[in-house]
């Protein structure tokens, strides 16, 4: 019964004040939503277990150089040695991506495949809906050409049949026998939706013939992921002491299957989930103001009923159902609200791919949302409605009924109004910067300068098959062919053909300068650069800046005409000559065989090879050879279109289809297109970061305001007595201006070190520059300078119109 009229109370309690209810329901939704948003976000993108029993023990193993992360792959041999040698780990696999063409009657299609040793799909203990995985015979050269298909594949190229089993399926103009079915949604180890088995083994591959691969295992349960780069290390340094030529400076590290798409950004993640916890700081401290004042307001009342005996626990019970009402409220709200955001996230997240995003990204409530969640809500009920309480019912009542004189501010009540305010402006100040330095970087990014004319381009991919361009020659011959098709459409102009175009990064070999002096005659000792091959006239029509020298000419695309041309930032960091042109260089493969020497005939300027953050953080030199000097597999066709998109689609189309009908040339579409995709996630990240920002500071400021508000409206009185005494308009002006001055300098120092450093640990991942990190706290503090200001000014300036004698008379 008792409970039944304390919830009543507090009910009436807050159908008196409607707009104090919803505001306060506000706020509480806005802090639990954005913050439990942010964790689920970050959860199902890097530290969700994967679907699969065992699926939390799952790791990748790749190298490193010289200590820096890249995901370099696995010498095959090397791997054997980590496979025998990883006591901590069990049940090892190993992989390699590829992209397949896949001839269907509607002509040929690219999928994303996988060549995996035959163990990986009982690494995920899954087993295929129809047939079966490969055999140990066929994981062997030489053996029968057979393939697993995805579920998605099945109903697309064979519609579904149940006798897919006895069909054929042609992979890059092979055909393969199918042998089995995965189930819907299984696309291990990323995105892949068909699986051959991996025939390189080291008894038939030499170490020199460098066969690369991925490697898998799963960490046995007691162990960390910590003690398993710790071993790692030790066997990688031994097989650099038995191979120094080709492993000196290699190394390797594991990571979960997540945490291998952040490796790098980590830092940015952890800040992140900081800003996640202030913003949820933040909401509670401006609810729990705003309870607090409304008990203060109740503090004598409440002061007589303790004097009169009433019980603590009835007092506070009815002083905590407020709390909960409105914290229930507003984090079902925000729930609610969240939820459909992480509906809206998949969607965005899908447009991230040209082809589909990581299996595991399945964004949605679940339950590390729920538990989250929940957590959330019983601490900011203890927050903002048990300590508000609790301090109400327990202090002194006698002096609690001696303080806070008619129309003047208890002493302990100022002290606390001060409190708020220098913590809602560090809270503030903190969220602020960190939001600051991810909208820094998403613009950045958006709006990169890559070196290049990248407006107004059509672009398309083009991938080899091995089986039918197995020669250098064969490669060299389909591309002069396809230059000749280029040629004859109208609708295309400038061509260009690349390994890589601008944004994307190539194969970056060991480069040995002539005349430098290396200390070491090892791979570790030689810097590394992009290695990127073009058609002659590639440069040019992409509007590549010159800076001396020539771009290539049909004479230079031969395979015995050695040129190179190379960027300004090559020549900054590897040369030691203010006159590159004539100087040689020399690449140098990963099993230590030393190249021809090339001679420089141009420098252009910095070309951005790689996403723009990370070429911020570390600016990666490029070397470009004409094409018949480094035939490729994978190539990129670009050209300047000023017609209809749809008639440049076609006739890039039919340019390939008329020298290879079984090849596809897939992900056509506009170079600027491309380009903002793949920095699309770092600009979704800011603007997630951007409402972060804009919801701290509304609720620092409407928090800050209240505060100062109420502060100065306690003191009417004491405004009264000075004007009374001839006190001038202006000094009372002043001395509140300058307390506030004070409040704002005792938040905004440590808020802006904090900061700091925060923006600090998150700007090199993201590409931005400390000094904008610096720059933008700057004109943070200012403007939150210019609200703690208003917010004391208005309040004063208000409080100055009323005559002194009914500021005397005020209550």
């Amino acid at each position: 019964m008792s409970i039944r009229n304390d919830i009543k109370y507090a009910m009436r309690l807050l159908a008196k004040k409607p707009s104090f209810s919803a505001l306060t329901v506000f706020v509480m939704a806005t802090g639990i939503g954005l913050s439990v948003y942010l964790f689920s976000f970050m959860n199902t993108m890097l530290f969700k277990p994967l679907p699969f029993e065992d699926g939390e023990h799952i790791i990748e193993m790749t190298t490193s150089i010289n200590g820096k992360r890249h995901f370099g792959d696995f010498n095959l041999h090397d791997f054997a040695q980590v496979q025998a040698n990883l006591t901590s780990a069990s049940e090892f696999s190993a992989y390699r991506n590829e992209i397949v063409s896949i001839s269907g009657r509607d002509g040929a299609r690219r999928y994303s495949a996988t060549d995996a040793r035959a163990n990986i799909f009982a690494l995920t203990r899954t087993t295929p809906i129809l047939g079966r995985t490969f055999n140990s015979d066929e994981d062997k050269v030489g053996g029968e050409h057979v393939a697993v298909i995805g579920y998605d594949l099945w109903q697309n190229q064979f519609a579904g049949q149940a006798d897919v089993l006895s069909q054929n399926i042609t992979i890059n103009g092979v055909n393969h026998r199918v042998i089995g079915v995965m189930p819907e949604g299984y696309y291990f180890p990323r995105r892949a939706q068909l699986w051959r088995p991996l025939r390189d083994n080291t008894e038939q591959v030499t170490r020199e013939q460098n066969s690369l691969v991925t490697g898998l295992a799963l960490r046995k349960p007691d162990v960390s992921i910590e003690q398993i780069d710790h071993q790692l290390n030790l066997i990688m340094q031994r097989l650099a002491e038995r191979y120094p030529k080709t492993n000196s400076g290699l190394s390797a590290y594991a990571l979960t299957m997540h945490m291998s798409t952040a490796d790098g950004g980590m830092p940015v993640v952890y800040v992140l989930h900081i800003a996640a916890v202030l913003i949820l700081v933040l909401a509670s401290v401006n609810v729990g103001n705003l309870l607090l004042s409304r008990a203060v307001e109740r503090s004598q009342e409440t002061a007589i009923r303790v004097a009169l005996g009433a019980p603590t626990g009835r007092l506070l019970s009815q002083l905590l159902w407020e709390s909960i009402f409105i914290c229930g409220l507003g984090g079902l709200i925000g729930l609610l609200v969240m939820g459909w955001g992480l509906e809206v996230t998949q969607t965005v997240t899908n447009q991230f791919f040209t082809d589909r995003p990581p299996f595991w990204w399945d964004f949605g409530v679940d339950a590390y949302t729920l538990k989250i969640f929940f957590a959330f809500l019983v601490g900011t009920i203890f927050v903002t409605g048990f300590l508000p309480a609790w301090r109400n019912i327990n202090g002194d009542f006698n002096a609690v009924l001696r303080d806070g004189t008619r129309g003047a501010l208890g002493k302990n009540a100022g002290k606390l109004n001060k409190a708020l305010v220098i913590g809602e402006v560090f809270l503030s100040i903190t969220i602020l910067i960190v939001a600051a330095v991810m909208i820094t970087a998403s613009f950045k990014a958006t709006y990169a300068d890559y070196g290049v004319n990248t407006r107004n381009k059509l672009i398309g991919q083009i991938a080899l098959p091995q089986e039918s361009y197995a020669t250098d020659e064969q490669k060299v011959q389909f591309v002069q062919a396809l230059k000749t098709q280029l040629s004859t459409q109208n609708a295309l102009h400038d061509t260009v053909v690349m390994s890589r175009l601008p944004g994307f990064s190539d194969q970056r070999p060991a480069i040995a300068v002539a005349t430098q002096e290396y200390s070491q005659q090892n791979l570790s000792s030689y810097p590394r650069a992009n290695q990127i091959a073009v058609l002659p006239g590639s440069l040019s029509n992409l509007e590549a800046q010159l800076i001396e020298g020539r771009f290539f000419s049909e004479a230079d695309n031969k395979a015995q005409n050695h040129t190179v041309i190379v960027t300004d930032s090559f020549v900054d960091q590897f040369m030691t000559t203010a006159q590159p042109l004539g100087h040689k260089i020399q690449f140098i493969s990963e099993n230590g065989t030393k190249g021809p020497w090339f001679t420089i005939v141009g420098v252009i300027k910095h070309i951005v090879q790689n996403m723009p953050n990370r070429d911020k953080e570390i600016k990666m030199p490029s070397v470009y050879l004409p094409f018949a000097q480094a035939p490729r597999s994978s190539m990129f066709i670009a050209a300047h279109i000023n017609s209809d998109m749809a008639i440049a689609k076609a006739a890039l189309t039919k340019a390939v289809d008329d020298i290879a009908p079984d090849l596809p040339i897939f992900d056509i579409g506009s170079l600027d297109a491309r380009l903002s995709q793949r920095v699309a996630p770092l600009r979704f990240v800011g603007g997630v970061l951007m409402l972060f920002g804009l919801a701290s500071f509304l609720l620092a400021a409407s928090g800050i305001y209240g505060v100062m508000a109420n502060t100065i409206s306690q003191r009417t009185q004491e405004i009264g007595v000075k004007r009374a005494l001839g006190a001038s308009e202006q000094r009372i002006i002043a001395e509140f201006v300058i307390s506030g001055t004070k409040q704002l300098l005792f938040g905004a120092v440590p808020g802006l070190a904090i900061g700091l450093t925060l923006g600090y640990a998150m700007s090199a991942p993201i590409g931005v520059e400390f000094m904008d990190v610096a720059i933008a706290a700057v004109i943070l503090t200012l403007l939150l300078s210019a609200v703690v200001l208003l917010a004391t000014y208005l309040p004063t300036k208000r409080a100055l119109v009323n005559e002194p004698a009914y500021a005397l008379h005020s209550q």
